[in-house]
C-alpha cells in the first residue's frame, strides 16, 4: 500500500512496486493506537534518549550522493527524516502501521520532504522489492515484532546490494548491575503506571515494553544477532552500546 499522495515519480525507482495485503499483527495492534503521540511519548519513555539515539545511528551511514536508502519500521518517519537531513538521497521507509505512516506522513509534508521519502506499507519479512536495490538498509525496533528474526535478516540482506551497509537500532539489557536495576523498575514499573493516564493503548504500550524487551534478549543476545548477520554476507559487525547498554546500534557492510 503506498502512502505517499503526491505523484512524483522521479522520487524512487521503486515507487512501481506493488505490496500486497498487509495481513493483521501485534505490531499493528500496539502502534496503530499510539501513533497521532508517538514521537512524544517515545521521548518520555526512553528518558529523553531516542533522538539522540536515532541521531548515532544515522551517524553510522557514509553515503554518496544520490544513493537509495531503506528504512525498514520506520514508524511515523523520524529515522527517514534524520537521513534526509545529514544525506543527499533517496528514502523508501516501511512499515506495517498504516496509522503510524499516515502521522509519518504528515510529518513530511511539514518539512517538505514528501518528494524525496517514500512511505509504504508492508512486512519486514516480505519486502517487496527486488534484490540488492538498495545502497544502505536500516531497521529499528524490529525484531521483537517478527516471528523468525533470522528469517527476517536475510530478507533485509537479499535487498542491500553488496558493498552496502545494513544498520539497527534496538533496545538492550544493561549488563552492570546497578544500571539493570534501575532498567528493571523504570520498564516494569515507571512505564505501566506513569501510561494510565495517557490512554489506553499507551497503558497497553507501556505494560508491554519491558517483558518484550527482556524476552527478546535473553533469546537473542548480541552476540547471536551478529552471527546471523554473518550468515547473511555481513561479516563485520560492528556494535555500540548507548545508555549504558539500554540500546544498542550495529552495522556492517555487505559481502561483495
Amino acid at each position: 500500500m503506498k502512502i505517499n499522495r503526491r505523484e512524483d515519480r522521479s522520487a524512487s525507482p521503486v515507487e512501481s512496486q506493488a505490496v500486497g495485503p498487509v495481513k493483521r499483527t501485534l505490531a499493528q495492534d500496539l502502534f496503530d493506537g499510539v501513533a497521532p503521540s508517538y514521537d512524544t511519548w517515545a521521548q518520555v519513555l526512553t528518558v529523553f534518549q531516542y533522538l539522540r539515539w536515532r541521531e548515532f545511528l544515522v551517524s553510522r551511514m557514509a553515503l554518496p550522493p544520490g544513493n537509495l536508502v531503506l528504512d525498514v519500521c520506520t514508524g511515523t518517519a523520524g529515522v527517514a527524516m534524520e537521513i534526509a537531513d545529514h544525506h543527499d538521497g533517496r528514502i523508501v521507509g516501511l512499515d506495517v502501521s498504516h496509522s503510524m505512516l499516515q502521522a509519518g506522513l504528515r510529518a513530511l509534508e511539514k518539512k517538505n520532504l514528501d518528494g524525496r521519502v517514500q512511505l509504504v506499507q508492508g512486512r519486514a519479512e516480505h519486502l517487496p522489492f527486488p534484490d540488492e536495490t538498495f545502497d544502505a538498509v536500516v531497521f529499528t525496533y524490529l525484531l521483537r515484532y517478527v516471528q523468525d528474526p533470522d528469517a527476517t535478516i536475510r530478507e533485509l540482506s537479499r535487498v542491500l546490494k553488496p558493498g552496502g551497509k545494513l544498520l539497527s537500532l534496538e533496545f538492550d539489557i544493561p549488563e552492570a548491575l546497578w544500571m539493570r536495576a534501575l532498567w528493571e523498575l523504570h520498564n516494569r514499573v515507571v512505564m505501566p503506571i506513569m501510561t494510565i493516564p495517557v490512554s489506553r493503548s499507551w497503558h497497553r504500550m507501556g505494560c508491554f515494553l519491558g517483558p518484550s524487551i527482556s524476552d527478546f534478549c535473553k533469546r537473542y543476545p548480541v552476540e547471536r544477532l551478529a552471527a546471523i548477520w554473518r550468515e547473511n554476507r555481513i561479516p563485520l559487525v560492528e556494535t555500540r552500546r548507548l545508555l549504558q547498554g539500554a540500546a544498542i546500534v550495529m552495522w556492517g557492510t555487505k559481502r561483495r
